[in-house]
């Protein structure tokens, strides 16, 4: 028996600490009601893992279906209370919103106005999120959330002085940014041709 026991003592501590290990896959995701496929989720988790090893700062993504059933207020008291440096990306699609949340240290690594900016030229979230963009809810909240996470973490790098072998990148997200101005553009110009024949047709 104790030569059984000696035996099945490595599954038993294995089999008790599958949850933790589990828990610490998806440690800086939050809440995620069916909003970023796994690919992203992984994804982001790296990066995340990555950029806290170097800095000790944590970057959180809670991806709501309802604003009023998780709340922005109870995540951070959570968070609150093992992290006294933190940033929040909360996002919800009813009601739509999106907000960054930080600490006041946390604050001064990143530009949050740009991030959240709804300039297609300067923001990485708000603007893929418009009809413009895309007609597909789904693409529109994955690339948002990826593009906006992704930011966030590329930014408090620079600040610390760190390098990130999971960033995206600035060279995609510069052609992103390119792809969008010139699609934007295109509406836009649509947009003022469609103005001009409105306005012809009321003078005849």
């Amino acid at each position: 028996m104790g030569f059984f026991k000696r035996a099945l003592r490595p599954f038993a501590l294995l089999v008790i600490s599958t949850p933790l290990l589990l828990f610490a896959q998806n440690r800086f995701i939050l809440v995620n009601d069916g909003i970023m496929p796994p690919k992203e989720v992984k994804k982001i988790e790296q990066m995340g893992q990555e950029l806290y090893e170097k800095t000790k700062i944590p970057v959180f993504v809670a991806a709501v279906a309802d604003l009023n059933k998780t709340r922005p207020v109870d995540l951070l008291e959570n968070i609150k209370k093992d992290y006294p440096t933190y940033i929040l990306l909360y996002f919800s699609t009813k009601p739509m919103a999106v907000n960054i949340f930080a600490s006041d240290d946390a604050r001064k690594l990143i530009d949050i106005d740009q991030i959240l900016s709804p300039l297609p030229w300067r923001g990485t979230i708000r603007p893929v999120m418009s009809p413009a963009f895309s007609k597909n809810e789904n693409v529109k909240y994955e690339v948002a959330l990826f593009n906006g996470y992704a930011d966030i973490v590329d930014q408090i790098a620079k600040s610390m002085g760190v390098e990130l072998e999971s960033s995206v990148g600035s060279k995609s997200r510069t052609t992103f940014q390119i792809v969008r101005a010139i699609f934007y553009t295109i509406f836009a110009f649509v947009l003022l041709q469609f103005i001009i024949k409105r306005k012809k047709r009321a003078k005849e």
